[in-house]
């Protein structure tokens, strides 16, 4: 699934750089197209993009709660985060 994920997102980029070519801008069909290829993808590609964030971030998280030199008031506070992240990562799966 995330290799599908990958793709898309790949391009969507390629196609964001594709839409700025002068060559395609100048043929409004190509261009049209792929205004709406982009269009189709961007909720998608946006999703990912904040599922890998919130992945990104539960995983630092985790990280610093297992450093033992971290004071108590630092360490509750990591662990509401944690929290918050895992359920904003459980509402995007």
């Amino acid at each position: 699934m995330y290799d599908k994920l990958d793709f898309i997102q790949e391009k969507y980029e390629e196609l964001s750089l594709k839409v700025s070519d002068p060559e395609i801008i100048n043929d409004q069909a190509v261009w049209q197209k792929s205004m709406k290829d982009m269009s189709d993808m961007e909720p998608i590609v946006n999703k990912y993009r904040e599922y890998k964030k919130a992945t990104d971030e539960l995983k630092s998280t985790k990280e610093m709660l297992n450093d033992n030199t971290m004071d108590e008031d630092f360490r509750e506070m990591a662990k509401l985060e944690l929290s918050e992240l895992e359920e904003r990562q459980e509402s995007l799966s």
